[in-house]
């Protein structure tokens, strides 16, 4: 099912939701509907297409002073870094927070990181829910850890002088790496099921950069080489997820069953 819309408001600073994307109608559908649901009120979402399916469906239940559609050609020569800076320039917010067309958000992603960062330049959690729609993990979630923590989770105060830098993948690692010389939160990781990373075969890193995630820091890849060692990878710690993170899981699966993504 999809999750209920929530209003919006003025109240408090206006965050601004960025999306870059291109032909992923059908994925990015799922992403807007989580966008409607933020309980958080002063938000707008921001997206940056240079695609050719029409959008405007999708789209049309959010208020029109609440959505920036910007379209352009495909120019194969611009890269991602490139369209996730004009989505910077295009924002009216005061905040910014990483929007992808292919991930899945809690309802309460945004005000929850909204009473997390403080006074701080941003916030970010070290891990994200992963799944992959593949046979063998299709049942199997698990807390993938990041280095540095998890890039496409950030939400961060406007700063026109930090920029992505022009590359096509690993854009978002080295942006984040700005805010921590500034200052910033590291959420808890049972905020992980915030945001659920979904791999779905036509993502910009492949099947092996999300299976990484299984097993990325050193205490994990040891049980992780152990269990299946033994047989017993059902037991593996990040596929034991807290009830939080199991809510949000459960959510995402009914809502991605619903719009026919797997």
């Amino acid at each position: 099912m999809k999750p209920t819309p929530a209003p919006f408001a003025d109240d408090g600073p206006r965050i601004s939701c960025l999306m870059v994307t291109a032909n992923r109608k059908r994925l990015a559908e799922r992403s807007v509907d989580c966008f409607l649901a933020q309980r958080y009120p002063n938000r707008e979402l921001v997206i940056v297409d240079d695609g050719e399916e029409d959008y405007a469906p999708i789209l049309a239940a959010i208020p029109p002073d609440r959505v920036i559609h910007h379209r352009l050609p495909k120019n194969p020569a611009t890269t991602l870094g490139e369209l996730r800076n004009l989505s910077l320039d295009i924002a009216r917010g005061q905040l910014m927070s990483h929007w992808d067309d292919d991930d899945w958000f809690d309802p309460e992603r945004l005000s929850r990181q909204m009473a997390a960062i403080g006074d701080k330049a941003a916030a970010w959690m070290p891990a994200a829910l992963m799944h992959m729609d593949d046979p063998a993990w299709i049942d199997r979630p698990y807390v993938g850890y990041f280095k540095g923590g998890a890039p496409s989770t950030i939400l961060h105060r406007r700063r026109d002088d930090i920029r992505y830098p022009r590359e096509r993948k690993g854009e978002d690692s080295t942006y984040r790496d700005h805010f921590v010389r500034l200052g910033s939160v590291l959420m808890d990781v049972d905020d992980a099921g915030l945001l659920i990373r979904c791999f779905h075969g036509q993502n910009t890193w492949d099947r092996d950069h999300f299976e990484k995630r299984v097993a990325l820091r050193p205490q994990d890849v040891v049980e992780w080489r152990v269990r299946r060692m033994i047989g017993r990878e059902a037991g593996y710690s990040a596929f034991r997820l807290s009830p939080r993170q199991r809510a949000s899981f459960d959510a995402y699966v009914a809502h991605s069953r619903m719009l026919g993504l797997f």
